[in-house]
């Protein structure tokens, strides 16, 4: 998975087998250049950095272990959400983007959350 900033400056991408979300800064001729480890998602279970998005405060929203994990734009743990399954992926929702839907092994789960998501590309 990956995502960009909300300045589209710094793209993320899921290093599923190390456990890590790794940044890149975006030239503006598009490439990218100093590539560096961003944050560990760290918890309880077998699960992996998987699903991805930021939010419109530019936080970054990675599933993981435990659940969701949740960090600031500068990389510090914010905290999570915790699911009581392996999370794959997730989508805000409702007209606010305030709700959290989220995929796991065998269920859907729906929770509030205080900052609004981002819109979905269609």
């Amino acid at each position: 998975m990956l995502c960009f900033s909300l300045d589209e400056k710094v793209m993320f991408v899921n290093d599923t087998d190390r456990q890590h979300i790794r940044a890149c800064d975006v030239a503006s001729n598009g490439t990218l250049a100093n590539s560096r480890v961003w944050a560990r998602t760290v918890g309880e279970g077998a699960a992996a950095p998987d699903g991805m998005k930021i939010d419109s405060a530019g936080n970054l929203y990675c599933c993981g272990p435990g659940g969701i994990h949740v960090f600031a734009a500068d990389a510090t743990d914010l905290g999570g959400i915790k699911v009581p399954e392996v999370t794959a992926n997730f989508c805000w929702g409702d007209d606010d983007l305030k709700t959290l839907f989220i995929t796991a092994s065998t269920s859907l789960y729906r929770t509030r959350v205080n900052t609004p998501g981002m819109p979905q590309m269609r």
